[in-house]
């Protein structure tokens, strides 16, 4: 597919903020979900995000909004990886895992 195809799908994909991203061979698969204050306040400046290689947790990190565009425009694009699920459940965000955040 021409990349300048992708320029509007991932347009669109990027007001979701919150998908799956996985690799062509399915072996990588990498989760980015909203998060959520202990309050119930949406936090709207990190996502959560989760690598997982052959069904094993690799990490887990919070990033920025910026760095996840730039993730999603990376993996998408340079290295072919879909969109396989969208996530619309919120997860707890804990400041402990965000020291540099």
């Amino acid at each position: 597919m021409c990349l300048g195809a992708l320029g509007p799908i991932l347009a669109m994909l990027r007001d979701f903020t919150a998908m799956q991203l996985t690799a062509k061979n399915g072996n990588m698969v990498v989760d980015f979900y909203p998060v959520k204050f202990a309050d119930g306040t949406i936090n709207n400046r990190h996502m959560l995000k989760i690598v997982t290689f052959m069904g094993k947790s690799q990490s887990k990190s919070y990033i920025n909004k910026k760095d996840f565009d730039r993730e999603v425009e990376s993996r998408v694009h340079g290295y072919g990886y879909e969109v396989t699920n969208m996530h619309t459940d919120y997860q707890l965000f804990n400041s402990a895992l965000c020291p540099a955040c």
